[in-house]
């Protein structure tokens, strides 16, 4: 598992730098990463973000962060999906937090369940380097999309989601109760003025 998490972190890098990837000599297949943030994550103001801290250890794990994409032509396909995120390691103990389950989910514009995986935090997201983001590929079985769609990821209080703060996109959500709101958070100190997000969750396709 962990070489596959390995080698498609390696796949969206080389797609993002050159639009292709290669393996082992195969053909070179044209690959398409979509994206809803800014685009260069050294250059992000990044926060770990988790559900449990606005919905609570229970109603948390019914919410999910979402990202509207538009494919880029007729026929495109997702293959991957990357999320931005980190789990959490004691310094102290050199322990990472219990392995839980977070969820993945594809749907279409009118939020049609396409796809779902789960599978444990500890194999993406886990390094000694507290605090530092990791970018991640989930493999997904090939999947048409005729429209807008939305890749929906529930961290269930397992990890923390990259959050970024500026250059939003409008195209970050909250997924409750079978609906898309806005991701939006109320600013400090300051009354009826909000920020909005951009979740790290981009898809590959072709």
């Amino acid at each position: 598992m962990k070489k596959i998490v390995f080698f498609l972190a390696v796949l969206f890098c080389v797609a993002m730098i050159n639009g292709v990837m290669a393996q082992n000599n195969a053909p070179v297949s044209k690959l398409t990463i979509l994206k809803e943030d800014s685009g260069n994550l050294s250059e992000m103001i990044l926060l770990p973000y988790t559900t449990f801290q606005d919905f609570g250890a229970v109603n948390g794990l019914f919410v999910g962060e979402a990202v509207k994409f538009t494919p880029p032509k007729a026929g495109w396909k997702i293959s991957g999906i990357e999320v931005t995120g980190v789990t959490t390691y004691n310094n102290t103990t050199k322990h990472f937090l219990p392995d839980r389950n977070f969820l993945v989910e594809v749907r279409d514009k009118d939020l049609n369940l396409l796809y779902k995986f789960a599978d444990m935090q500890n194999l993406y997201f886990a390094s000694t380097r507290e605090g530092i983001f990791l970018s991640r590929g989930i493999m997904i079985p090939s999947i048409p999309v005729t429209g807008d769609f939305y890749v929906v990821f529930y961290d269930r209080g397992s990890m923390r989601i990259g959050m970024e703060q500026t250059n939003e996109t409008s195209n970050s959500f909250f997924f409750i109760g079978n609906q898309m709101k806005p991701a939006t958070f109320e600013l400090t100190g300051k009354t009826n003025e909000t920020m909005k997000i951009n979740w790290l969750i981009r898809v590959a396709g072709e």
